[in-house]
């Protein structure tokens, strides 16, 4: 029997459309072939410091101290403070799985302990946002001064405890939610008042890398702004609230973001194209991308300011200079089956950051064998600078999540 066809709308909750952003941006943020996840690092840290793409929900900086408390005052006997907050993150994750559907870190092995648990993901935040003590330097550290203090408290001659905070790992903190204590009680993200006040206090003192002046995200958490879901990017919103070094650093960033878009889509035409040569299948996906990527991106891409970008970002490589200002020619000569002239300088930057064995685009027999295992997973969206993850942050904070 043959069925009709239909067409019809699916319409996704905004957990579900969650979860899709981060599917989609998860492999961006890993591969980074020619150098352009660079731009994403360093304008990404300028906008939003600590944060990273690992992260979910703002809360976690809250519970990773308060873990790491409750670990040290209530760990089994015969057990050191590190295996203690190894069990409590496994157990962190079983409660919050009750209620909470997005966003819980280890949520997909319940039982076990994830290869990236929150307090590895969220250690940076707790550095930038001064949660953590100036003086803990490492998480080693940390547990150093756990354990020094889960024991016997030193005292001076009269009896009481001696004034010394070798042992204090971080800043006062709120109080940790009613039922913190029950090991089998739920757990959400929901932050109440306290706990959004402690956290807008401690971002709005964020300031940009090396500079004193207010990082956008401390002016975003201080203007208690919140903002819908949306395609990725930095919106125009955030103008509003942007000093003007930001204002113009987030011209750059989008312009930067979508040229970064077409050099990703020219590499996997490239990877193409040689694939063909050596004898393997002659695919067209990223050739004909390239088309509808700079009719869609091209505009943006043509006008970025790179004098400008390499201001903000001077830690830039000359290589991957050469390849934003090539391809930015590129982009302007207007033809996109021009994207082979661009193999020199492609061929150079992927072999600076990956070394001759792992590229692809070089002219030897390993680097055709790395083309026929290529497993064509390339995402050629526009940078997004963890935008998608400080959207969360501010509806969180503001109550809007």
């Amino acid at each position: 029997m043959r069925m009709k066809p239909t067409l019809g709308w699916t319409m996704l909750s905004r957990d579900e459309m969650r979860q899709a952003e981060r599917l989609v941006s998860g492999e961006q943020d890993t591969r980074d072939e020619i150098g352009f996840l660079l731009i994403h690092q360093g304008f990404a840290d300028r906008f939003f410091p600590g944060t990273s793409v690992l992260h979910t929900r703002v809360r976690y900086a809250l519970f990773v101290p308060w873990l790491f408390l409750h670990a040290k005052d209530h760990k089994p006997r015969g057990i050191n403070v590190d295996a203690a907050i190894r069990r409590e993150l496994i157990q962190l994750a079983i409660r919050l799985k009750k209620g909470e559907r997005y966003g819980v870190i280890g949520g997909d092995k319940l039982g076990d302990l994830t290869s990236q648990p929150p307090d590895r993901v969220y250690w940076t935040a707790l550095r930038h946002w001064r949660l953590l003590l100036p003086s803990v330097d490492s998480r080693s550290e940390a547990l150093r001064r756990l354990g020094a203090s889960s024991n016997t408290v030193p005292l001076d001659d009269d009896g009481g405890a001696l004034d010394d905070d070798s042992t204090e790992v971080f800043c006062t903190l709120p109080k940790p939610p009613a039922g913190w204590d029950d090991p089998k009680g739920k757990l959400d993200f929901k932050l109440i008042t306290k706990e959004q006040d402690f956290l807008r206090r401690k971002l709005g003192q964020l300031t940009r890398p090396g500079e004193t002046a207010l990082a956008l995200l401390a002016r975003l958490a201080e203007a208690r702004d919140s903002f819908p879901a949306a395609a990725h990017g930095l919106p125009r919103g955030l103008d509003a609230r942007a000093d003007a070094a930001d204002k113009q650093a987030l011209d750059i960033a989008r312009d930067a973001a979508d040229l970064a878009a077409i050099g990703r889509a020219v590499y996997g035409a490239l990877v193409e194209h040689l694939r063909a040569e050596d004898g393997g299948p002659d695919e067209n996906t990223f050739r004909l991308k390239l088309h509808s990527h700079l009719d869609e991106y091209g505009k943006a891409a043509a006008h970025c300011d790179l004098a400008g970008l390499e201001a903000l970002l001077p830690s830039i490589p000359d290589y991957v200079r050469d390849v934003l200002q090539k391809t930015q020619a590129f982009v302007r000569g207007g033809k996109p089956e021009a994207y082979f002239t661009l193999r020199d300088c492609y061929q150079r930057s992927e072999v600076m950051r990956k070394t001759s064995s792992r590229a692809r685009l070089a002219n030897t027999v390993r680097a055709a064998q790395r083309r026929s295992e290529w497993d064509r997973k390339l995402n050629t969206d526009p940078l997004h600078y963890r935008w998608y993850i400080v959207r969360d942050m501010l509806n969180d904070l503001s109550g809007q999540s």
